[in-house]
This record gives structure tokens, C-alpha cells and sequence, in this order.
């Protein structure tokens, strides 16, 4: 048994982290099975908050924490979270057709999942 990595990002209106974790694990589950060591999010039941440096690009210190001893690193830990803000948030809302609609929130989840 291994693990994998992953990253999930997410955007949508949701009032907080919470509502988007559970809507993403919910969408892992469908897609991958419900019998676990799936190297998804699917395999999570928790998520911590990581608050992002400033003027730090959220996906690269994503891939910064993923490199490091950080405790998401642990395949049978809880999934890494940083709300996506400013700049980024407004590039995913243009993206996804969300320009000029209010209460748009973006996440991204991450970390190692057992396979």
C-alpha cells in the first residue's frame, strides 16, 4: 500500500472551508468508490487551515508544503486547505463564469492520500 498525492481546488459559493471540503470529498467518492485507498481526497475525513504568506502564490506554496516535513504530508492525516484570495480568486472567477457574483468562495485542497 502507497500513497498519492493530490490537489483539489474548488470554487463555488460556500460559507466557509468546511462546506467546500465536504462537497469535494463528497465528489471524490462518486468518482472514485466508496472502498477507500483510492490516493484521493476520498480517503480524508479532516482538513487543516494553512494560512498563506503574503504576496506568496498560493499553488506554488502548495507545492512548497508538499515538499517539506509539513504534517500533510501524512497519508493518514488530515488534507492541507488555503483559501485562494485576491488576485487568484478573481483570475478562478473569470474563469469559471463567476465575474460579478457575490459570495464566490475558492479553496484548494491538498495532501497525501493512501493507495
Amino acid at each position: 500500500m502507497g500513497a498519492c498525492d493530490f490537489e483539489n481546488v474548488v470554487i463555488g459559493k460556500y460559507k466557509d472551508a468546511g462546506e467546500a471540503f465536504r462537497h469535494v470529498v463528497k465528489e471524490a467518492r462518486y468518482y472514485n468508490g466508496h472502498g477507500g485507498y483510492t490516493g484521493t481526497i476520498a480517503e480524508k475525513d479532516s482538513f487543516i487551515m494553512i494560512e498563506l504568506p503574503p504576496r506568496k502564490d498560493p499553488y506554488k506554496y502548495v507545492n512548497e508544503l508538499m515538499g517539506s516535513d509539513h504534517k500533510v504530508n501524512d497519508k493518514w492525516g488530515p488534507a492541507g486547505c488555503i483559501e485562494i484570495k485576491g488576485k487568484r480568486l478573481k483570475e478562478l472567477r473569470e474563469r469559471n463564469n463567476l465575474k460579478g457574483k457575490r459570495g464566490i468562495k475558492a479553496f484548494v485542497f491538498f495532501g497525501w492520500a493512501s493507495s
